[in-house]
């Protein structure tokens, strides 16, 4: 009975051992399944990082985008004073150093980029419709409702300048949608710079004649109110040249005393031979007696010292005095006057020789061929940048997967 209880025992240990088989197997196709059809991230990842904006680019730059043309233009401020030292350029061309308009340069590249320049070219050549015309591609046309502060950085984009201290030459190069376009705007730009550059030339000569002009302005009034004081003088004493007259009476004080010196001489003489009461040295008494009167007024007229009601009268040496004065003043003031005249016609050369002008080298020109966009280069620089995105963060990822498990 033993035999017949083993063969059942054995017969059911066979199908047991079946069905784990069984089970493992299917496990096993199912795992396989799930890994074929499980998505690989990589390769999504890479499409979706890479291909996509690669392509996308390539659609872009060689279906849609719109040419943009070029026109450049060159030139340097220079000045007329050729009395300064010469820089390198200076040395090879024989031109005036650049050092004295360097300052000018960097007000001139300020200018190039500034909205007062931008706001001057788009009511002159219309850049606002021409940035915003329809047939440019979406991504190089400007909004036509844009600000100011978006047109400015718009403008920026399409404008480049570059400058040279060491020659002061500076360069500008316009970016537009059509050949002439960029060459009108280039010349509008030179045409408002040498405006500027004029401007400023103008402003530096006045600045540097407005104190020499003030200090004639303040001379000729002073000379004019000393002529004034002269005049009123004259009008109030009724005399043209008081000095003039009392250089007169000196002349006749002196020959009155000359002649009393004889007549004394005379006297002197004939009391020697003649009586007291002789009738000849009575007269010459007399005559002695009225110059000596004459001598006395003339004097007292000359010294001021008449004596009316108890006090001094000083008229004419008071009158000598206050035209003196007046004459002093009228003199300083003329030579003053003189003086400014002189540097105020000083100051005149030097501004005119400190002017500055603008000298342009290279004038726009119409280019043939479109130089933006670079459609190679920016689908390289795309095609780099997106793969060197991808590859950091692939490498990322598996690094923290890493970390992780």
């Amino acid at each position: 009975m033993s035999q017949p209880g083993n063969t059942n025992v054995q017969n059911d240990s066979k199908p047991k051992g079946a069905v784990v088989e069984l089970n493992s197997s299917v496990i096993s196709e199912d795992k396989q399944v799930r890994q074929k059809w499980r998505p690989n991230y990589l390769l999504m990842s890479f499409i979706v990082c890479f291909v996509f904006p690669v392509l996308f680019s390539m659609v872009y730059f060689v279906a849609f985008a719109t040419d943009r043309y070029t026109s450049t233009a060159g030139f340097s401020i220079r000045g007329f004073d050729s009395s300064g030292p010469l820089d390198g350029l200076g040395a090879l061309t024989g031109l005036a150093s650049s050092g004295s308009t360097t300052s000018d340069s960097y007000i001139v590249l300020r200018y190039l980029e500034s909205s007062e320049l931008l706001h001057a070219l788009d009511e002159e050549v219309g850049l606002r419709k021409a940035f915003s015309n329809p047939d440019i591609d979406y991504f190089s046309r400007m909004s036509e409702d844009a600000q100011s502060q978006d047109f400015l950085k718009y403008w920026q984009r399409r404008l480049q300048t570059q400058f040279d201290p060491t020659s002061g030459i500076i360069e500008f190069t316009v970016q537009s949608f059509s050949p002439e376009h960029a060459q009108s705007v280039t010349s509008a730009m030179l045409t408002l710079t040498q405006e500027l550059v004029n401007n400023l030339s103008v402003t530096a000569r006045n600045d540097a004649l407005r104190y020499a002009q003030s200090e004639v302005a303040v001379q000729e009034e002073r000379l004019r109110l000393a002529l004034e004081d002269i005049r009123g003088f004259r009008s109030e004493q009724q005399e043209l040249n008081p000095l003039a007259t009392a250089t007169l009476d000196v002349e006749l004080l002196s020959s009155l005393e000359a002649q009393i010196i004889a007549i004394n001489s005379r006297i002197f003489a004939q009391e020697g031979i003649l009586d007291a009461d002789a009738p000849s040295l009575i007269a010459l008494r007399r005559e002695a007696a009225a110059l000596q009167e004459q001598i006395d007024q003339k004097r007292q007229s000359l010294t001021g010292s008449n004596v009316v009601g108890g006090e001094a009268m000083n008229i004419i040496s008071n009158q000598l005095t206050e035209f003196e004065e007046l004459e002093i003043e009228r003199q300083f003031a003329q030579q003053s006057y003189a003086s400014s005249l002189a540097s105020l016609e000083q100051a005149r050369r030097d501004a005119d020789q400190q002017q500055r002008y603008l000298a342009v080298f290279l004038h726009p020109q119409a280019s043939v061929d479109a130089v933006y966009p670079k459609r190679a280069l920016n689908i390289f620089i795309i095609a780099f940048a997106a793969f060197s995105i991808w590859s950091i963060g692939a490498l990322l990822t598996y690094s923290i997967r890493d970390h992780l498990t």
